[in-house]
């Protein structure tokens, strides 16, 4: 029975994996079934006392209990809060149960694939539809939606099939290397994902994505050589990319002349933060951003004696930054929580770090790791 369940609890996660950047609808079905099954389960070690707690599980409660305080106290209540609550406990659950779901090493590495992997499809049919048929008006993953969320989804992806390419890579038999098939798509995978982000036209994954190369390429080559060329490859293709005014390149151009640098993003950014004003501690309520209008803004700006320009903020739905929905939406206390929680993940990278680099295995995951954390 035990083993049974073993192999659908990874049936479903693979499922989920390939489907969450191309398919909606199963995505959500097969992320049901998962949690579904990782919820039996932990009912079945704690039947048999075998629940092992760790700082992990703590922090992951701790987000959930004062997610659903700053859903109680919402500061700007009966709206879509409680909505709210329940997209950040499916993510929380997922990512809580995946912490205590004990693969081995071999598993890891199948489901690490699988991600990198799971992206060329809904990448290439993005690519088809901006550059070809021209039914979008930017470079999106279909499931994973607007150009910002894929290209964040993106950086995250590149990073990990660099790490992926790396890990493989050694110039002292680059000869003998250079006749394998399996290395030369490892290469020209990174490639791929890293030009996508040209494409894709944001700035900030393009400009994270130049840093995580950089850093991926110097954290975890082993050589002198194959850093340099690396980090000089990098460069080639940013001054190439540079030279060929590529839409990146032009869209900074034309920010700059506007003199819009941040697309507005510091207009969206002052309305988060005086937003955060209004319930400092608990925050407004999960999802209840968009629901901020210019008066509250000029009440609360006149309230403390100060004078009100409209042109000051710009309403796109979301803070756009994370650290700032967390301070609106959940307030002090829930940005201390997110701050603390990817404090203590980038602590956890840099520990294990001499441990990844034993093995080629190690090196990919962490290449992952550090890829989803600064994007």
């Amino acid at each position: 029975m035990i083993a049974k369940l073993k192999t659908f609890d990874l049936f479903m996660l693979s499922l989920l994996i390939i489907s969450l950047p191309s398919v909606e609808a199963p995505k959500n079905f097969f992320l049901v079934g998962y949690l579904l099954t990782r919820i039996i389960f932990e009912f079945i070690e704690w039947k048999q006392r075998k629940i092992k707690w760790t700082r992990w599980d703590s922090l992951f409660l701790i987000v959930v209990l004062i997610a659903f305080i700053s859903t109680i106290c919402a500061g700007l209540p009966h709206l879509e809060e409680w909505k709210g609550y329940g997209a950040l406990m499916t993510a929380i659950l997922t990512g809580w149960f995946l912490s205590r779901a004990h693969y081995s090493r071999e598993n890891y590495q199948g489901l690490f694939i699988l991600i990198i992997l799971g992206a060329i499809p809904p990448l290439l049919w993005g690519l088809y539809q901006y550059l070809i048929i021209h039914t979008k008006p930017d470079l999106q993953l279909h499931s994973v939606g607007h150009v910002n969320h894929s290209a964040i989804y993106l950086v995250m992806i590149f990073g990990a099939s660099l790490g992926w390419f790396l890990s493989h890579f050694s110039l002292d038999k680059f000869k003998v290397r250079l006749s394998s098939l399996y290395l030369i798509a490892l290469g020209i995978l990174s490639l791929f994902f890293f030009v996508s982000l040209i494409i894709g036209e944001s700035r900030a994954a393009f400009g994270v994505g130049i840093i995580l190369g950089l850093l991926i390429i110097n954290f975890v080559s082993k050589g002198i050589k194959i850093k340099l060329i690396g980090s000089i490859l990098i460069m080639l293709i940013v001054l190439a990319s540079i030279a060929l005014k590529t839409g990146v390149i032009e869209k900074q151009i034309y920010n700059q002349e506007a003199n819009n640098v941040l697309s507005s993003r510091d207009k969206v950014w002052n309305v988060s933060l005086e937003a955060s004003r209004f319930s400092p501690f608990f925050g407004l309520g999960l999802s209840n951003w968009h629901f901020i209008t210019l008066d509250h803004l000029k009440k609360s700006v006149e309230g403390r004696r100060k004078v009100f320009d409209a042109n000051n903020y710009y309403f796109p739905g979301h803070s756009h930054n994370l650290y700032l929905s967390a301070l609106v939406e959940r307030g002090i206390v829930g940005l201390l929580v997110t701050l603390a929680f990817m404090l203590l993940w980038i602590g956890h990278i840099m520990k294990t770090f001499k441990w990844a680099c034993r093995t080629k295995e190690s090196i990919l995951l962490w290449s992952g790791s550090l890829s989803a954390w600064l994007a």
